[in-house]
């Protein structure tokens, strides 16, 4: 192992979210240098998590920003590769499925670099999904896997991975654990559209399937008008842009308003009666919080949210006829289910744990 720093690799807002407690724990053994990519670019999708978090300003910023997923994902690696050329970091983390932490995950293996990948062994088995090609992939020459669950590890290792296996628990449960206190309740929020005290569904949309296509996108904002509730749609400006083209703006039970930073998110999701989402890492807050979730996916990689009752999976070319409906019966249903599926909140010391028992080839 070499004698440089721990380099700690993110670049979008739920990455920004889970490295804040992994740069805590890691500053406490190693020197560090951290690398935003700068997949999300737009203050309210990643700077205003910093502040909220007290992340440290990154030492490097790449600036990738936009673009397909092979110019993204090259723009990485490459940028990446010069950084790493020049801190000879001890090891590499990456965090999640996303193209920053397949272009940093080749990059460090490329130059024999340690390589650690933290949300390892989660599979959708969706094809078509990036996030599914890239986590794969990564996990395919991690030298430490750092799986979030049983089932995780368990899939690692039926799949005869050749890194250390570990099973770590989630870092974003860390992350919530710490921070629910500091939640922010909704009728607190600047520009919050309902009264206090009123019942609501939040809902968050961003993957290609949906915002991707019109006829989708346009299916999926009829359903979320026709629910029984209102609903609150803090939204990506690419899910904005795509709005605006459709000529859909807020309406009826339907409110579109600007992102929300973590604790005015995690505000909302522990208020609302039900969320609506796409998002891996909303699926599990509301799994945390005991909040009944609807995921417009056909799979989802948290598998235990939807075995332990908490999750409910709506097919996005079947979400115009089918959400209403099932928002129905989830509302109808309880809201109790056991939480403990991805560990105690205590990843981050376990994943740094790991990490110091490779370097020391135990």
């Amino acid at each position: 192992m070499r004698d440089g720093p721990l380099a700690i690799c993110y670049g979008t807002r739920p990455q920004v979210i889970k490295a804040s407690m992994l740069i805590e724990a890691s500053a406490q053994r190693w020197a560090l240098v951290t690398v935003d990519t700068g997949q999300h670019y737009d203050y309210a999708l990643n700077e205003v998590f910093y502040e909220q978090l007290g992340v440290r300003k990154p030492d490097h910023f790449l600036e990738v920003g936009s673009a397909a997923h092979a110019v993204q994902t090259a723009h990485v690696l490459t940028r990446a590769a010069a950084v790493f050329e020049e801190a000879k970091p001890r090891a590499v983390v990456v965090i999640g499925d996303t193209n920053s932490t397949l272009g940093c995950a080749l990059a460090a293996v490329q130059m024999h670099i340690p390589m650690v990948h933290v949300e390892a062994g989660l599979r959708s088995n969706d094809r078509a999904m990036a996030e599914e090609i890239n986590r794969r992939v990564v996990d395919s020459v991690a030298d430490l896997l750092c799986a979030p669950s049983e089932s995780a590890s368990a899939q690692l290792e039926l799949e005869h991975q050749w890194g250390t296996v570990e099973n770590t628990g989630d870092i974003a449960h860390d992350v919530l654990k710490r921070n629910l206190s500091r939640a922010i309740a909704p009728a607190d929020v600047e520009g919050w559209p309902l009264k206090a005290g009123e019942a609501f569904a939040i809902a968050t949309l961003h993957r290609a399937e949906l915002t991707g296509s019109a006829e989708s996108l346009a299916a999926m904002m009829g359903a979320l008008r026709a629910l029984p509730l209102p609903v609150v749609l803090p939204a990506h400006p690419r899910v904005r842009d795509a709005l605006a083209k459709l000529g859909i703006a807020s309406g009826g039970m339907l409110h579109i308003m600007s992102p929300l930073g973590y604790f005015e998110m995690i505000g909302a999701i522990r208020d609302a009666a039900i969320v609506i989402t796409d998002s891996g890492g909303v699926q599990r807050e509301a799994y945390w919080m005991g909040t009944r979730c609807i995921t417009i996916r056909t799979e989802t990689e948290w598998h235990e949210t939807v075995a332990l009752g908490a999750n409910t999976l709506v097919s996005p070319r079947r979400a115009g006829e089918e959400l209403v409906p099932a928002v129905k019966r989830r509302l109808a249903s309880g809201a109790a289910w056991d939480n403990g599926a991805y560990g105690a909140g205590d990843a981050a010391v376990r994943i740094t744990d790991a990490i110091a028992a490779m370097e020391l080839g135990v």
